[in-house]
């Protein structure tokens, strides 16, 4: 089997739509962009990197149209910490591509460079302008006890799990696209959250609808 494809066979993709959108007013994952549903367009980007795809969801007959395996949050109203550790519950595999569903540029390059990056960490975790990117990163199903333990004592930020297991963090420089796209690059992780910023998204799929293609 070639290293890519065994890569692959050995990543699992979880996309998170659990949010409640409530600063959107709508459900951000079913938004649509003129690259299609803004989570299909997702999934089928991350699918080109793993072996297969969750969806963690609270509302699956929202979703059925993706035809993806769908799971409840175990701990509910717990966030996306919560969601991830739904998602490593549910994965057969050890290393998950884990992302959010109102990230509208993700590309499966940067998602094959995060797979790779992680080595033996616990996860690994883009930092861009500065800013962590937890909810378009890689985990172990190491991460579990940590997680599970956050819950337990109602801890449900991102960042103070993250500083209980090891995390390779990941700047622009370390990856490959950045160099290649440094214009593009760093809308990749660019997400939503209200109206404002889905009328942002459209203006900047427009403007660099060649990096798209």
């Amino acid at each position: 089997m070639k290293d890519t494809e065994k890569r692959k066979s050995e990543t699992t993709a979880i996309l998170l739509a659990g949010g409640k959108s409530s600063r959107m007013g709508v459900n951000k994952a079913l938004l649509s962009m003129s690259h299609g549903v803004n989570i299909a367009a997702i999934a089928g980007e991350l699918e080109k990197e793993a072996g297969g795809a969750l969806l963690i969801t609270n509302t699956p007959e929202s979703y059925k149209f993706l035809g993806l395996p769908m799971i409840a949050d175990r701990y509910k109203d717990s966030g996306p910490l919560g969601g991830i550790h739904a998602g490593l519950c549910a994965s057969k595999t050890d290393i998950n591509l884990i992302a959010a569903c109102d990230m509208p540029f993700i590309k499966a390059e940067a998602a094959r460079e995060i797979v790779m990056h992680i080595g033996e960490y616990d996860a690994a975790v883009p930092e861009i302008h500065g800013q962590m990117h937890p909810l378009f990163a890689v985990y172990r199903k190491s991460c579990l006890p940590v997680l599970q333990a956050c819950l337990d004592e109602g801890q449900l930020r991102v960042r103070q799990f993250l500083n209980g297991v090891r995390v390779k963090v990941l700047k622009e420089t370390d990856f490959k696209l950045f160099h290649q796209q440094p214009e593009f690059f760093p809308h990749i992780f660019y997400n939503m959250n209200d109206r404002e910023e889905y009328e942002k998204a459209k203006k900047m799929e427009r403007e660099y609808r060649h990096f798209l293609n």
